[in-house]
């Protein structure tokens, strides 16, 4: 039991126990001590940073083993840290060293001269940036920010697009039944941004500014998700099953893995990691059995198996005549 309590909070451990490390020794900079020895200070500091971001990353890496890359990656942070982090007279301390600044500066340089050479090669490779930017930066922050960077994009243009069907595949809407439910969400969320921002106003400008773009941004992606659910339909082809549920859900189903059409499926069940369930603010209304499990790679988390995938459609039954006679 212990050993599982344990193997469950090592990565919230792994996250925490670096940035408590150089928080404290953040705050003993400020202290007394540090301004009569900044020099000294100034080291300790950049040693506590540089170390502790450097052991949490050998702590996660498999086998304990970090890439070379990465481990020089961490050191360059904690120099980064250690520059801007510090208190003033520490911070002083540490860039009157000529020595120890030019140290810092090669490792931060060597570590994005190499990834900037790895990212060239990920882009001449695959022409795509969001690949090059992950040679660069954390892959999961990538996705995130390409992902909402589409999401803003859906937003703002793409009005008065037609459905996206490759030719050769069958489309199957599901909107109509998740978009009204969107609408109501995206009125109280205008609703919200004005009332919000009329009271925290009063209390503070710059408070209400933060809050007043985060209440944008949300009725942006609420608008976005709208336009996903009518523009990625699910799509069903000679070979595949292709579910999707706008921008958030998107997974290829062979036909000749799916085993068998359920007539239904529990609301516990339907929460099990054993099943995608595609059917967002609703209850799925096609439910597949699959006969060997398939591997379901959302765009944050981790990939997992699946052996039912289960959806909601506006019109189900075209799409279960179609399947029986192809399965």
């Amino acid at each position: 039991m212990p050993s599982r309590v344990a193997a469950r909070f090592a990565p919230v451990l792994l996250l925490f126990a670096p940035l408590l490390a150089i928080l404290a020794a953040r705050l003993a900079t400020h202290s007394q001590i540090a301004a009569s020895h900044p020099r000294t200070a100034a080291l300790l500091f950049l040693w506590i940073a540089a170390d502790a971001l450097a052991l949490a990353l050998i702590a996660k890496a498999p086998r304990n083993r970090p890439g070379l890359r990465a481990l020089l990656g961490a050191i360059a942070a904690g120099c980064i840290v250690a520059t801007l982090a510090a208190a003033q007279p520490v911070r002083e301390a540490l860039l009157s060293m000529p020595a120890v600044v030019t140290a810092m500066a090669l490792t931060v340089g060597a570590y994005q001269g190499w990834s900037l050479w790895l990212a060239a090669l990920a882009f001449r490779r695959t022409r795509s940036f969001e690949a090059a930017a992950a040679e660069v930066l954390p892959a999961p922050l990538v996705r995130f920010a390409a992902h909402e960077s589409a999401m803003m994009r859906l937003a703002l243009f793409s009005w008065g697009a037609s459905p996206q069907v490759p030719e050769g595949a069958t489309a199957f809407a599901y909107h109509r039944v998740i978009n009204p439910m969107i609408a109501a969400f995206l009125i109280l969320q205008l609703i919200e941004i004005v009332v919000v921002d009329l009271l925290v106003s009063h209390w503070s400008e710059r408070a209400a500014w933060v809050l007043l773009a985060l209440g944008i941004w949300g009725a942006l992606f609420l608008i976005a998700l709208m336009k996903a659910f009518r523009l990625y339909p699910v799509l069903l082809d000679d070979r595949n099953l292709r579910v999707r549920a706008g921008s958030v859900i998107d997974m290829s189903v062979p036909l000749d893995a799916i085993a068998a059409i359920e007539p239904s499926v529990t609301h516990h069940e339907a929460k099990g990691r054993e099943v995608l369930n595609a059917a967002i603010l609703s209850h799925p209304n096609v439910i597949l059995r699959l006969g060997r499990p398939l591997e379901y790679r959302p765009i944050f988390g981790k990939p997992r198996l699946v052996e039912r995938v289960a959806f909601r459609l506006d019109q189900p039954a075209p799409l279960l005549e179609a399947l029986e006679s192809r399965i």
